[in-house]
């Protein structure tokens, strides 16, 4: 894994609400791993307080389809802040990682988990909505491509799950969250 690569991931895993806590430690911690770059080995070591900097900006959008959603969904609900992936949700001894979160402006309790599914099997749907439930996130849509659907019955009971073909449908989504 690339030091870039490492960087990216690891501000992907600390969300930035955190890094005061870094700034400010509580007790002094050390990492130490060998890493493959290239054709080399290489140690990367690094202890509480280490400034850690990117290497380049981090892309705003994983996919278009993250991108055409966020700018629809603003376009239409102007009264409505969408958080590109929000602080990851601890489950037991697991992290969820939520594409966005959708905060409504001034009434900042109503607050939506959205996930854009790619890949999905029924039993994958079911394993992904139980960490939701552990987790008591009670309001989540999960958004499945259509091309890859299975039947109806073969769908968790009680999750909203909003099916797309090209592009999420931002009106759909902004019924479900009004």
């Amino acid at each position: 894994m690339g030091s870039t690569t490492f960087g990216w991931l690891l501000r992907k895993v600390v969300p930035p609400r955190h890094l005061r806590e870094v700034q400010h430690p509580r007790r002094q911690e050390r990492l130490r791993a060998t890493c493959l770059l290239e054709d080399r080995l290489a140690d990367l070591r690094l202890a509480t307080g280490d400034p850690i900097f990117p290497s380049a900006e981090p892309r705003r959008f994983d996919s278009q389809l993250e991108e055409r959603f966020a700018r629809d969904f603003q376009k239409i609900a102007s009264d409505w802040d969408v958080l590109r992936e929000p602080e990851p949700i601890p489950v037991g001894t697991r992290l969820v990682f939520p594409d966005f979160a959708l905060q409504h402006r001034s009434e900042r309790s109503r607050r939506w988990l959205l996930e854009l599914v790619g890949f999905w099997t029924p039993e994958y749907l079911r394993r992904k909505l139980a960490l939701y439930r552990e987790a008591r996130v009670a309001n989540l849509i999960l958004c499945i491509p259509e091309d890859r659907a299975c039947a109806e019955e073969e769908l968790p009971a009680g999750a909203v799950i909003l099916r797309f073909r090209r592009r999420v449908d931002a009106a759909a989504v902004r019924r479900v969250v009004t």
